[in-house]
């Protein structure tokens, strides 16, 4: 239960983190027009992060993230819209490990597993299949109850895919700078 607890807490703060980043920073330098996807979506990578590095385990916490992170407060009648697209996008991830699964590439710790978590093409690989799997589930559920008579257009969901990949990349380039003096101390000692 303890280590249930710290990995929620850390998926959780990780997550709120980037959607702040993502919100104060992105979004306001973008000016994203009628929330169409942005091209820098950095929560994407807390979602790939946390349920590669830490399982099943963090979906609920990254769940909770996703409805807090839109507009910063929970279970406010204007966040229980977010629901099912929160839902939707969080087991993206899981759907991407799944898929991998079935085509024989079960994820692993070691360097002889088909996917190992400690490689970064690995990483890509499952988060190019995760951003498939959100920008088109999202954008057909949001085409479904859209309330709307406008349909969702291609433009939508490769805009979504693209902020998935490239905030995702952006997360993992800022990691690896920062964290490399950190791992490269732990070698020599």
């Amino acid at each position: 239960m303890k280590n249930f607890f710290t990995l929620s807490l850390t998926s959780f703060a990780f997550s709120s983190a980037l959607w702040i980043i993502w919100y104060f920073f992105v979004v306001q330098i973008e000016g994203n027009p009628n929330w169409l996807g942005s091209l820098f979506y950095l929560p994407h990578a807390a979602r790939v992060l946390c349920i590669v590095y830490f399982g099943p385990k963090a979906i609920p916490a990254l769940f909770l993230a996703e409805l807090w992170g839109p507009t910063f407060r929970l279970m406010d009648i204007e966040s229980l819209i977010n629901v099912i697209p929160g839902l939707l996008s969080v087991l993206s991830v899981p759907l991407a490990l799944q898929t991998l699964h079935w085509f024989g590439f079960p994820l692993g710790n070691t360097s002889g597993s088909p996917l190992n978590k400690r490689n970064y093409k690995h990483i890509a690989l499952i988060t190019m299949i995760s951003a498939i799997y959100n920008s088109l589930l999202v954008n057909l559920m949001l085409t479904k109850f859209s309330m709307s008579a406008s349909l969702i257009g291609i433009d939508q969901i490769v805009r979504f895919f693209i902020g998935d990949m490239l905030g995702t990349t952006i997360v993992l380039v800022f990691l690896i700078i920062c964290l490399r003096p950190i791992l490269n101390s732990q070698k020599v000692n």
